[in-house]
């Protein structure tokens, strides 16, 4: 196919996605015209395919499912996929959102954290529902009806779901609250696929390669559904395949030419902890042409460490693509050009540049707004992230009371109705700068310190030597303190004097915020995280005033025997 050719090829396929009225609809045209085109492969233990489906595949394996919900009478009801990552948790929200069943993804297995989540989501469903699981899977439904999908086997008999029909519960992160169950419309996320299409430049064409889990919305709609929307391809793993092996991320990317990938802040460390310069070498990673990094704050010296340390491999730091999101905006809100890479600005006298996540692709719009008047501030100026657009869930899913009920953080402003993110942001010539989030802010002798300058001042401080950070304010006896807790990861801390690390992080904290903080360093997994790997402020405060979390002692080195038992 020619150049002229390929492009008219292009725009068509393009204009056939705008024109389909829900994602359900959307596949099956995908499988009537890309029917043998590759649109999953799964990678069990993230590095041979175990799994894969064309999409004529997708079409016939969904298909009896949907007819299986329908036939259960579950159209317009929630139905609880507590199915592991892979093709089958993939077949059954497919089908969920073909039969018009309301789709409520959950961690899996439910054990620790995602089994106190799992009962609280059922709970705040109602008893009007289901929960998909394998009969050996042990988990309690509640009030829900408890389905093999395996069982569920009919013909459709009704068609796809209208635009304005719930889509997916979203149960947000709870890194500042209790999770709570975020409505998203068939049309809401179609809307935000299109706007993730326009940031990242994706098509057809694309492979996204992702070990993001499939609950989170970075996982659920940018590494599953946005590739199958698009009738691309999607190369998933389990997120713990990456975690123990950070090298089978990358070495997926080379193997299958990705296009496409990326992650929080976090991921970008974990390989450059864990991936060896040798082993980085022997990689191709010259197709990746979008690296997105969003859901945590996104630190420039992380990305361009991991640009350097991947460059042998053939990255090229305009891959890098900063973004902003949230689940109440289905996934997307902001992201940097494609090929623009790292753009950083200077907020305020601090002197300390911040990255920009860019701009809101067509549809959407941000504004900032005095987080007490609801105003709209002049460009730099900091205050409440407030975000419009049609990809802003419906409501918050209320099953025992019934119904739907608005999103509580609305704002009326200039005839639009406004999300309020809860987050702080300035608007610049370079984009959306997220500074922090209100609830996490510290305030010390009148003194604004945003707990994300003071965390990414502590990983410049400590490098590799830091696995996370967490600022928050404590009581003192001459009004509220800074204190920084620092977890110190589970590799590479062998022969790093305790002490020291801490100067060394006060310091720096110091040069960049104007305040020394005190320095609590902790053991290996020691701060409260969310289910998708984001600290809990508020909970890491609770735990630390309740003596729940124990600091190493100030003299102790990474020999020592407390280190080893940490």
């Amino acid at each position: 196919m020619d150049a002229h050719r390929h492009a008219a090829h292009g725009r068509r396929e393009r204009r056939a996605v705008s024109a389909a009225a829900t994602l359900p609809e959307l596949l099956e045209q995908h499988a009537r015209t890309r029917g043998g085109h590759p649109a999953l492969r799964f990678l069990a233990r993230g590095e041979a395919v175990t799994a894969e489906a064309s999409y004529a595949g997708l079409a016939a394996a969904l298909a009896p499912l949907a007819g299986g919900l329908l036939r259960e009478g579950l159209r317009g009801r929630p139905v609880v996929l507590a199915l592991p990552p892979g093709l089958d948790f993939v077949v059954a929200l497919l089908a969920c959102l073909r039969a018009g069943a309301i789709a409520v993804p959950v961690p899996f297995p439910p054990t620790g954290e995602g089994h106190d989540r799992l009962r609280r989501v059922i709970a705040d469903l109602g008893g009007d529902g289901a929960v998909l699981a394998a009969p050996q899977a042990a988990l309690d439904p509640g009030g829900l009806r408890r389905l093999d999908p395996a069982t569920l086997q009919a013909v459709p008999d009704q068609p796809p779901p209208p635009q304005e029909a719930p889509a997916i519960i979203q149960y947000s992160s709870g890194s500042t609250r209790a999770p709570a169950g975020l409505v998203i419309s068939h049309a809401a996320m179609l809307a935000n696929h299109r706007m993730i299409a326009e940031a990242f430049g994706m098509g057809p064409q694309s492979v996204a390669v992702n070990w993001l889990p499939p609950h989170h919305d970075m996982g659920l709609f940018g590494a599953i559904l946005q590739p199958l929307f698009l009738g691309a391809t999607a190369v998933l793993m389990p997120p713990m395949a990456f975690l123990q092996k950070p090298l089978r991320w990358l070495a997926a990317i080379a193997a299958h030419r990705g296009t496409v990938a990326g992650g929080p802040n976090f991921g970008y460390e974990l390989c450059l902890r864990r991936v060896s310069a040798e082993q980085m070498a022997g990689l191709d990673l010259s197709s990746l042409s979008v690296a997105f990094c969003g859901a945590e704050p996104v630190r420039a010296d992380s990305l361009r460490r991991f640009a350097a340390h991947a460059a042998p491999a053939g990255f090229h730091p305009s891959s890098l693509l900063p973004c902003y999101g949230m689940a109440e905006a289905t996934l997307l809100v902001t992201g940097m050009p494609k090929g623009a890479g790292l753009r950083e600005v200077t907020i305020g006298a601090s002197g300390r540049p911040q990255v920009s996540c860019g701009v809101p692709p067509g549809g959407g719009t941000v504004s900032i707004r005095d987080p007490e008047t609801g105003a709209a501030l002049p460009p730099g100026a900091a205050g409440e992230i407030c975000i419009a657009g049609p990809h802003l869930a419906s409501g918050l899913w209320r099953g025992a009371a019934g119904g739907i009920a608005p999103l509580p953080a609305l704002l009326q402003a200039e005839g639009r109705t406004w999300l309020r993110s809860g987050d702080v942001g300035a608007l610049t010539e370079a984009g959306l700068v997220v500074l922090d989030r209100l609830k996490d802010m510290v305030t010390v002798h009148g003194r604004n310190v945003y707990a994300a300058d003071a965390e990414a001042a502590a990983f410049e401080a400590a490098g590799l030597a830091l696995a996370g950070a967490a600022a928050i304010g404590l009581p003192g006896p001459a009004g509220e303190r800074l204190v920084l807790l620092c977890e110190l990861p589970l590799a590479g801390r062998r022969g790093i004097a305790a002490g020291p690390l801490r100067r060394r992080i006060a310091e720096q904290v110091g040069l960049r915020c104007g305040l020394l903080p005190e320095v609590v360093l902790l053991g290996a997994g020691a701060l409260p995280r969310t289910t998708s790997g984001k600290i809990r402020h508020q909970a890491t405060r609770a735990a630390f005033l309740a003596g729940g979390l124990a600091p190493l002692a100030a003299d102790e080195t990474m020999e020592d025997a407390a280190w080893a038992s940490a």
